[in-house]
């Protein structure tokens, strides 16, 4: 199994708003596209699964659409994909991951130390959970310089 990024556009990219459109129901909106970093795990030339990242100030990130198609469920993908985006997060002095959940994918979420915070929602008749991780200890500009919070 390959986790990768994919180039905004390409035919990775592309395969993986198909199968977000797929698994979970919804239509992507590409303008939306260009503020976020697709991962994409391939099995023999094919996007198998895919989760999106987006980077905030202050040191948030935040994952958006996870998906793993049905015929490779359970073989850690998902985990593959979440490792890949979190590292991510933390290359770009993210300190904390957030993400909403769907209520049936949050065991998934909390075996992953994720914990559920704000007030759960319903969208389209769907239950979804506020999660958060904490990736890195957060870090400070200060003066133009790097300083980290426990130096105070």
């Amino acid at each position: 199994m390959k986790i990768q990024i994919a180039t905004q556009y390409s035919k990775e990219h592309f395969e993986a708003i198909t199968l977000r459109e797929e698994i979970l129901g919804s239509v992507v909106d590409l303008e939306k596209e260009d503020k976020v970093t697709i991962f994409v795990a391939k099995e023999k030339n094919q996007v198998v699964g895919t989760a999106a990242v987006q980077v905030y100030p202050f040191g948030i990130a935040r994952v958006r659409q996870v998906v793993v198609a049905p015929a490779f469920q359970g073989k850690q993908i998902g985990n593959q994909l979440m490792d890949s985006c979190e590292q991510f997060a933390r290359e770009q002095r993210c300190s904390r991951v957030v993400l909403t959940g769907r209520k049936s994918a949050s065991p998934f979420y909390l075996k992953r130390e994720y914990q559920t915070f704000l007030v759960p929602f319903k969208k389209h008749d769907i239950d979804f959970f506020w999660l958060s991780k904490k990736v890195s200890e957060p870090e400070y500009q200060v003066n133009g310089g790097i300083v980290d919070e426990r130096s105070y």
